[in-house]
């Protein structure tokens, strides 16, 4: 664009210019309106490429929140199967699945203790002090 616009200084001041930089010349309006169109359409980019990186953040945002949800479930399920295996050590709840009583379904002897040595392996002691 300095080029040309010497170019065109130059021919106001009367100089002679060659035929390549005449025509140089004649074109400098449409020169600087493509300057001026690349300037827009690199802005255009660059605001694409900033939508682009903020939804590339929002969506491991997302994603990392979903798998936390996911963990959230799991260990929530687990806490659950620990509580509901633990009742199995207690006495009281023992009687009333031996006999069936109480809301209890009735359990044989062999599944009842397959269940208290199941809880017994799969949950820690408790520290009620905490």
């Amino acid at each position: 664009q300095l080029k040309l616009e010497d170019y065109k200084d130059r021919l106001k001041k009367g100089e002679a210019l060659n035929q390549d930089q005449l025509e140089a010349v004649e074109k400098y309006d449409e020169v600087v309106h493509n300057l001026e169109f690349a300037k827009e359409l690199q802005k255009t980019f660059s605001g694409l490429s900033q939508d682009l990186l903020k939804a590339q953040k929002k969506a491991l945002r997302r994603e990392s929140l979903l798998k936390l949800e996911a963990e959230k479930k799991k260990l929530r399920t687990i806490l659950q199967v620990q509580y509901v295996l633990q009742n199995f050590t207690q006495e009281h709840v023992q009687k009333d699945f031996k006999g069936g009583v109480n809301g209890a379904i009735y359990l044989p002897s062999k599944e009842l203790d397959y269940l208290i040595r199941f809880a017994k392996l799969t949950c820690p002691e408790r520290n009620e002090n905490l």
